[in-house]
């Protein structure tokens, strides 16, 4: 099925993504239909908001980067919303390559999307500099936050994953950042740094490490807390850090005993090339 140019769409129209792989949603093969939506951010907030309909559920969509898995031949639609409009009015949505200027988009996916609200964003004069400023001869390495989860600095190769165990009482408090199951999906280049600050915001005790999908111990030396079978106290937290040195598909699992069973682990992706992502 080839794409449909967006120049012949009437406002709100029908998208259409070709044939991929059909539905597909595990740590191993990762997410074959979806719609990942990527909200721009300027200084430390994002310029708007996206509600999102599937069928007869509506998701409000405040983070960076957002996946929403759907049924092969499913439809979403996407509404963006500035979070300024007189300053960073809404101008186009992204959508495979293609443009549209309406502010509502219905997409139908058989594979991998990438949706993208644009917004305005005024150009700020450069101010000159005066003769006792001196450039620093050294740049500065740009970070990039993907959402409130995870950072990375391309030119350190280095990502930072922040890990909160038991956020917001999801699960019981079986889960990391509010998800649990593998719906927490993070990849990091091969070769890259992983910094994880981990924090446990539950009742009872819980452990963070990178493991195989049946493995008892870190695949990756320093990839885990101290003593994981006896886990973090609550209100503690425990930094560590390691190197993603082997391409393959893994989890971060709570290790105190019974714990990864009733659903606290997430998808832990090492690839060959490209950048970090997130998948929430």
């Amino acid at each position: 099925m080839a794409a449909v140019p967006l120049s012949l769409l009437a406002a709100g129209g029908l998208l259409l993504v070709g044939c991929g792989r059909g539905p597909l949603n595990s740590p191993s093969q990762g997410v074959g239909c979806s719609v990942t939506v990527q909200i721009p951010a300027s200084g430390s907030g994002l310029l708007g908001t996206v509600e999102a309909r599937v069928g007869s559920t509506t998701r409000q969509l405040d983070l960076g980067t957002t996946t929403i898995p759907l049924s092969c031949g499913q439809q979403a639609t996407l509404t963006a919303e500035p979070t300024h409009p007189a300053t960073n009015p809404f101008v186009s949505w992204r959508v495979a390559g293609q443009t549209s200027a309406t502010t509502s988009i219905t997409v139908t996916a058989d594979g991998l999307i990438t949706a993208s609200p644009q917004f305005f964003i005024p150009v700020t004069p450069t101010p000159t500099p005066t003769p006792k400023v001196r450039p620093s001869s050294t740049p500065t390495p740009a970070s990039v936050t993907l959402d409130q989860w995870l950072t990375y600095d391309p030119a350190a190769r280095t990502a930072t994953l922040k890990l909160v165990a038991g956020y917001k009482g999801v699960n019981r408090g079986l889960s990391y950042d509010g998800y649990s199951n593998g719906q927490l999906a993070v990849s990091v280049p091969v070769g890259w740094k992983v910094d994880v600050d981990f924090s446990n915001a539950a009742t009872i005790n819980h452990s963070a490490v990178v493991v195989t999908p049946k493995g008892t111990s870190p695949v990756f030396p320093g990839a885990g807390n101290p003593d994981p079978t006896v886990g973090l106290a609550p209100g503690g937290s425990f930094t560590f850090s390691f190197v993603a040195s082997a391409v393959g598909s893994y989890r971060i699992a709570c290790l105190v005993p019974g714990h990864e069973g009733l659903g606290m682990w997430a998808s832990f992706q090492v690839t060959a090339g490209g950048v970090p992502t997130i998948h929430l």
